[in-house]
């Protein structure tokens, strides 16, 4: 007697293990294509039916019979493949439509098992596809697909770092973001028809107002992008400062400096005082003090709202080229390399840069910056008296200065209800209703934190309604609060260019100091509890379709019983006992799929007909029209895996019992 070593019987079980799995897997797959064609052959004999109804001829020609056609040379090619018949042995195809006219000869018994796992893999389908579509009605209700591209970023409570102009320039550095709209929130003191009442404001851009998805239910919003404001606009003194040094001709020499770049600065350097000038390349800081002149120049980003200035000086040159410095030794940080010329030295040239990341030494003339409001006209050769604490170290408060508005400000205002409300305006009525305010600014907004700064009552117009009812607020034209001396900003929203660079992005800014906060991270949340509550619903569903797999299991035990002559005169006419196992498992396969295809069409329609049911309500409400049924197509696939699997599962036993009877003993079997 032959006898085998652990070894030798575990390699043969791997070997039986992967020819068999190999056999099941292909005929799992011929009997799906099989039915599939088979319903494709059903759905083509109903299209004839009708076309010739209509009078119209099918030919060999039309596009119709040659899909047809193609279709056909390819299940026959595919079906041979799987089948890998041999000599003397019963054809699967010839099984499985075996299989089909024993399930047709007790119809009555197929219809009750394949209608047990309908309702089994039904119940499945409707309770997970409720949660699928709770899950993206909440979704949809708390985000936009465009919110799932943005970020709000804000400076840590505290800290030292602050948005300013030069962070909006840094942020648009960042190659996956698209956009940074910054948003400046102040306290507006609103006095209406003699009452007056205090509300937060937004000064904000169009296109912020626009990446916010704020649409008004009445009138419209202002049309304003810009960030930074021209001082020749502004009359007499802002902030204490006088306003008469006006902006020169582009070009127009100012005086000589010195300047030093900022550490791991690089600047970009343009062949005229212009963003629209051409870029000559980038340079960074170097040993020693360079010298350059100031000129005046177009506006830039980082203008700080009283000029645009420029320096213009002879620097060396870099070019934006993303390299290694492990293999190139002109690398630097990744992405800038040595600009050379024909003799390979490194190129030097005269160019203008924007005051930004630069400090400027040996200036003659202090620029002009926006602090607060002087009630007396600054002289020449009056001295400025400073106030010193006294040794007891009481400090007297910082008194609030008062500010004009620029006259280039718009003065338009999108209010939502809750400030019609509180105003006491009627929705209907309350476009070009026109209301006065002051704005109050603290010194987190100003480049001098002690410094308190309130406008003076100025007149806007209400030009659009937006539908929120809690708080009450109003947007203004960014560039209105902006000319009261504003150098830091509230907040940023971060647009980036593609969904997935978002969590990549805020990281980078949150290195930066920041904090970041996104829609997104409430949607992960939303995903976490509903991946939770569906693991629920479909254990809950696996109790239904455990119930109808024993009754498959005991309609297949009970069909096995009354078949017993078939089986052996099947053995007797010469068929193998693998291939009646195969026909068994065919028969129990079938009701599966069966059963699955149409338990996910039961699920699918009481999920919408709920829907519709909770629907009449919600549209009562105002809600519109609710979907809480959702079938994504991978969930769809699982299940008829699963039908599948079920089949496989409860024709094991069955086939295997048929296999072990003998062909005497089963024709004389009574």
């Amino acid at each position: 007697m032959q006898t085998f070593t652990f070894k030798e019987k575990t390699r043969n079980f791997l070997i039986n293990l992967k020819t068999g799995s190999w056999k099941m897997g292909t005929f799992v797959l011929l009997l799906i294509v099989y039915l599939l064609a088979k319903a494709g052959a059903i759905i083509v004999l109903i299209l004839e039916t009708k076309t010739r109804g209509l009078g119209l001829k099918i030919t060999q020609g039309t596009v119709f019979q040659k899909i047809t056609s193609r279709s056909g040379k390819f299940y026959d090619r595919l079906t041979f493949f799987l089948d890998q018949q041999r000599t003397e042995t019963i054809s699967r195809i010839e099984l499985i439509e075996l299989s089909i006219r024993n399930m047709k000869s007790k119809r009555t018994r197929t219809f009750i098992t394949v209608g047990g796992m309908m309702i089994g893999i039904g119940t499945i389908v409707f309770l997970v596809s409720i949660g699928y579509g709770f899950e993206r009605l909440v979704v949809t209700r708390v985000a936009r697909l465009d919110e799932m591209k943005q970020a709000d970023v804000s400076p840590q409570a505290g800290g030292k770092v602050k948005i300013n102009d030069k962070t909006l320039a840094d942020f648009k550095e960042i190659p996956s973001v698209e956009m940074a709209l910054p948003l400046i929130a102040v306290v507006g003191r609103v006095s209406y028809l003699n009452s007056a009442t205090d509300m937060a404001v937004y000064g904000v851009t169009t296109d912020y107002l626009k990446q916010s998805a704020i649409k008004p239910v009445e009138g419209k919003v202002f049309d304003s992008n810009e960030l930074s404001f021209d001082v020749s606009n502004l009359k007499g003194e802002v902030a204490g400062v006088s306003t008469e040094r006006r902006t020169g001709a582009i070009g127009e020499r100012i005086q000589d400096i010195d300047f030093t770049i900022d550490p791991e600065t690089w600047i970009r350097v343009r062949e005229s005082p212009s963003t629209t000038g051409k870029i000559l390349g980038y340079t960074k800081r170097v040993e020693g003090t360079p010298q350059g002149e100031e000129v005046w120049g177009g506006k830039y980003e980082a203008d700080d709202g009283v000029g645009s200035f420029w320096v213009k000086s002879s620097v060396l040159l870099w070019k934006s080229e993303k390299c290694d410095p492990a293999t190139q030794g002109d690398c630097e940080n990744g992405k800038y390399l040595v600009a050379r010329d024909e003799d390979n030295k490194q190129i030097q040239k005269t160019g203008y840069f924007a005051e930004i990341g630069i400090k400027l030494t040996g200036v003659n003339i202090t620029k002009p910056k926006v602090l607060g409001v002087s009630t007396e006209s600054t002289k020449s050769g009056n001295v400025d008296w400073v106030e010193i604490a006294s040794e007891a170290g009481i400090i007297k408060p910082p008194e609030t200065k008062t500010v004009d508005l620029s006259a280039s400000a718009k003065r338009q205002a999108v209010v939502n209800r809750a400030m019609l409300s509180v105003l006491g305006i009627k929705e209907a009525e309350a476009l070009g209703k026109k209301f006065n305010t002051s704005f109050v600014v603290v010194g987190d907004l100003l480049s001098d934190p002690s410094a308190n700064i309130e406008s003076a009552q100025a007149e806007y117009t209400i030009i659009g309604v937006i539908p929120e009812e809690k708080t009450p607020v109003f947007y203004v034209p960014f560039l209105d609060l902006r000319t009261l001396g504003i150098t830091n900003f509230s907040q940023v929203k971060v647009v980036v260019k593609d969904q997935n660079e978002l969590v990549k992005t805020r990281r980078q800014i949150e290195s930066m100091g920041y904090i970041t906060r996104s829609v997104a991270d409430t949607v992960v949340q939303i995903n976490s509890l509903f991946a939770t509550a569906r693991t629920i619903l479909m254990l809950l569903g696996m109790v239904a379709l455990a119930v109808a797999a024993l009754g498959m299991f005991n309609t297949l035990t009970v069909s096995l019983l009354e078949r017993t002559r078939e089986v052996g005169l099947m053995k007797a006419m010469g068929m193998k006992s693998s291939e009646v196992q195969e026909l068994f498992l065919t028969e129990s396969m079938i009701m599966g799929f069966f059963g699955g295809i149409l338990g996910i069409i039961l699920g699918w329609v009481l999920g919408k007909l709920i829907g519709i049911f909770l629907s009449f309500f919600a549209i009562f409400k105002g809600v519109g029209f609710v979907d809480i049924s959702y079938i994504p197509l991978p969930f769809i696939l699982v299940i008829v895996f699963l039908s599948l699997l079920v089949g496989l599962v409860t024709g094991i036993y069955p086939a295997r019992r048929a296999t072990r009877i003998s062909a005497l003993n089963a024709l004389r079997y009574e």
